[in-house]
């Protein structure tokens, strides 16, 4: 794929998808145009994981600008599709984590697009509701009220 719209882009050199999106280092890339690259992961958890990235840096999900996070979003749905016809995934999950506390690893925005198949043993909904319970409407309430001051 042409990458002459990358000439010219300062990037932190030791962000390590910043090096894959100029060619630095190798991956296997599922998609690419100006604003996004998607890539397979190096560390799996299952196969056909992509990570999906803005080209631009940007740390978090904080830090993105509208235009990266609506493109990086709308190649997500795309690869979605993808690992739903190709690879016959029955679901995707689509993981985020911003900060140290959330797992965060690379300081580069990204989306995890997980293919998902019937049977392999990977049960998010049940980790799910054996940590959380069911808020009261005073809790919910009260939280919201916290967030949005």
């Amino acid at each position: 794929m042409d990458t002459e719209w990358l000439s010219g882009e300062d990037y932190p050199k030791d962000c390590v998808f910043c090096r894959i999106i100029h060619g630095e280092e190798e991956a296997t890339f599922i998609y690419r145009d100006a604003n996004v690259s998607a890539f397979l992961d190096i560390h799996p958890l299952f196969e056909g994981h992509v990570l999906v990235v803005p080209n631009k840096h940007f740390s978090n999900i904080m830090d993105v600008d509208s235009e990266s996070l609506n493109a990086t979003m709308q190649a997500a749905k795309l690869v979605s599709e993808m690992l739903v016809k190709n690879l016959k995934a029955d679901g995707i999950n689509i993981v985020h984590s911003t900060g140290k506390s959330a797992g965060q690893t690379i300081y580069h925005f990204h989306l995890h697009v997980l293919p998902r198949h019937a049977g392999d043993d990977v049960q998010f909904q049940r980790w799910w509701f054996s940590r959380s319970h069911k808020a009261s409407r005073e809790e919910l309430d009260a939280l919201g009220a916290r967030i949005i001051r």
